[in-house]
């Protein structure tokens, strides 16, 4: 067995009505004044207040709300956020929402703890020491926010996104509360449940530091999302199937942390910070490319994914790896999710837009990880063919 190293800081806690538990969870890490970061829409639908309540309770202080995230998070908000908290004094964050309200509170924490200029600490492993308590509370299951190591926010001026990477920067606390996902629509819960399924599958082939830990954090989340990511969609009120996904998406949140993404990641990152595409659906429409582009270099991998899965039982690795393509491709269908990027709404892509995504996919830190290296003309022929 290959020496690997396999890092986990944050802590789990799954079950229902979990999150009204956050203000002992907060007591527990040392915080007395919370910043609760969310948007607009969990606020008004009141889910906020057991959480609001159980912080006040637990800390003697209400905690201070900023509810301005918007889907696809910027350095403006966060720069508003981050003033807010100082002013007040805050010692601690909570996250309560979808990856980008996630992602959000990490990058505020950072301005928090250490001050100074943001971009200092923009890139991989910058940040060296510990960062202030912060529990996240994801609203839907497909991210894996509330347990990786990165950040990502756009700058609209640069028209691009920008990621903060480091273990510093993983949440100390995971709550886990299926409750939060019931009134997740059917559309979102499809769209961010692709995007678990492709961080499975990626990571699972990825060559950053892969382990038998993370293979069997990744082939179990697929098992669950296979069976349960469908149901989840069709049900929003079926329990099981919420908290199966949900469970799912943190595992592959840990693993692709610990082992990288690919191809797929790289590309929809492109086209998010060019054309605010939602990340789970441009994953969906990408991830059947990615794989046939990788499909020669990774057929034994693949494979393994469609045994365990009980796709199929042939003895022939590239059979099995086309199955696998299939079947991905079959559960797109199932979920009514877009299947091509005019689909998502981009415009034709002229040869200028299409030099650019390349550029941006071709330095995107995804890429590093992809177990197949990608010329620039096979990232314009991705693009050309999921348009």
């Amino acid at each position: 067995m290959n020496p690997f190293v396999f890092h986990t800081p944050t802590r789990v806690y799954f079950g229902e009505t979990s999150a009204a538990s956050c203000g002992d969870f907060i007591h527990d890490l040392g915080g007395s004044r919370v910043l609760l970061v969310s948007d607009a829409y969990l606020e008004k639908s009141g889910m906020l207040n057991p959480i609001i309540e159980s912080i006040t309770t637990a800390t003697g202080n209400p905690p201070l709300l900023f509810t301005d995230v918007p889907s696809d998070s910027d350095i403006a908000v966060v720069n508003r956020a981050s003033a807010m908290a100082r002013a007040n004094k805050c010692d601690a964050l909570v996250a309560v929402g979808g990856g980008s309200v996630i992602d959000t509170a990490k990058v505020v924490n950072i301005c928090l703890t250490f001050g100074g200029e943001l971009m200092e600490y923009q890139g991989l492993n910058i940040i060296d020491r510990p960062l202030l308590p912060l529990i996240a509370v994801p609203t839907t299951a497909g991210t894996g926010a509330e347990v990786s190591f990165v950040a990502m926010v756009k700058d609209h001026e640069e028209g691009k996104k920008l990621m903060f990477g480091s273990p510093y920067l993983a949440p100390n606390m995971a709550v886990l509360d299926p409750l939060l996902i019931v009134s997740l629509p059917a559309k979102l819960t499809a769209a961010t449940g692709i995007d678990a399924v492709t961080h499975g599958i990626e990571c699972f082939v990825a060559s950053g530091t892969n382990s038998v830990f993370t293979d069997a954090l990744c082939l179990e989340a697929l098992r669950l999302l296979f069976e349960f990511l469908p149901q989840a969609t069709a049900d929003g009120n079926n329990l099981e199937a919420r908290g199966a996904t949900l469970a799912a998406s943190c595992m592959a949140g840990v693993a692709f942390t610990n082992s990288g993404v690919g191809i797929t990641h790289a590309l929809a990152h492109a086209l998010g910070a060019k054309y605010g595409t939602h990340h789970g659906m441009t994953n969906g429409v990408l991830l059947t490319h990615g794989m046939n582009f990788n499909l020669q270099a990774t057929a034994g991998q693949y494979a393994r994914i469609a045994r365990f899965l009980y796709f199929s039982s042939s003895g022939d690795d590239l059979e099995q790896a086309q199955i696998l393509v299939d079947k991905v491709e079959g559960l797109l269908k199932e979920l009514k999710l877009p299947r091509t990027l005019r689909e998502l709404g981009i415009p034709e892509l002229t040869a200028d837009n299409l030099k650019e995504l390349v550029d941006m996919a071709g330095s995107d830190p995804a890429i590093m990880f992809n177990p197949k290296e990608a010329s620039e003309d096979d990232l314009l022929q991705i693009l050309k063919g999921a348009y």
